[in-house]
């Protein structure tokens, strides 16, 4: 069923098996290297499958296309979890928690009873007009439709690379004049309702050979030890005896409440 957010189409990858490959068109035009290249460190206990979501949950993976449905302009990653704890307790490993752990679920048969979404990329030329509103709506929907009362969501704020050094604790307690939240991603959400749960201090690990992140970052790393690499949220540790370099982004738990 095609139904419309505001004056853009949504449609999901149930609908139609070949806008998976749109979607992740878009995600490598529009997020770093490093978050679509790197792997997992040796010997990370959570593994994860990302291709997996598109045949696991297509009715939770979507795209927002304008009137004709030829551009896709924003799209949303969502997969559903058997967990029925309260916010409070979800675990620091957020984001790889979340894939690791709704695989394992949906392997094992076990009925889901929460959605979480992944993640939302935005058409660049299309920014200023209401599009992350738009593609939050659009899994808040998409997620109560499925049956599901609450949304949660490792949310990677917008601004803490601008930050990199600044605890991920004291970064969400920065509020706008207004009382809002600082980082614009988190307000967004807020704005729509969700609360800030608390920080996931381990949500993303993300790893690569010296080579891979002196490419992917544009930056030399010349010897073992911490980095500021523009773009991420945290540090680089590099371990150039290993030819490993990892970077533990934090992100922060949202809940939406849809009933």
């Amino acid at each position: 069923m095609v139904s419309m957010i505001e004056t853009l189409m949504l449609q999901t990858v149930e609908e139609r098996p070949d806008l998976r490959h749109r979607i992740q068109a878009l995600i490598r035009d529009v997020w770093p290297t490093y978050v679509t290249e790197s792997t997992w460190p040796k010997g990370h206990p959570l593994p994860y499958d990302w291709m997996g979501i598109y045949d696991r949950w297509p009715h939770l993976q979507f795209g927002l296309c304008d009137g004709d449905c030829r551009n896709l302009v924003a799209e949303g990653n969502c997969l559903a979890l058997a967990w029925d704890g309260n916010a409070e307790e979800l675990p620091d490993e957020g984001w790889n928690w979340a894939m690791h752990q709704a695989e394992q679920d949906y392997r094992a048969g076990r009925t889901p009873t929460i959605a979480c979404a992944l993640s939302i990329t935005l058409d660049p030329n299309r920014r200023g007009q209401n599009l992350s509103r738009n593609a939050v709506l659009a899994m808040r929907d998409l997620a109560q439709r499925a049956g599901y009362t609450r949304l949660i969501a490792p949310v990677r704020p917008t601004w803490k690379h601008r930050y990199p050094l600044t605890p991920i604790q004291e970064y969400i307690r920065w509020t706008t004049h207004d009382g809002l939240p600082f980082d614009p991603w988190i307000r967004v959400h807020v704005r729509l309702g969700a609360r800030i749960v608390k920080p996931c201090e381990r949500s993303m690990v993300m790893a690569g050979t010296v080579a891979e992140w002196e490419e992917w970052g544009n930056l030399p790393l010349p010897a073992s030890g911490t980095y500021v690499v523009p773009g991420l949220l945290s540090t680089l540790q590099v371990d150039r005896e290993a030819d490993e370099c990892v970077c533990v982004e934090p992100n922060v738990w949202i809940e939406h409440r849809l009933a």
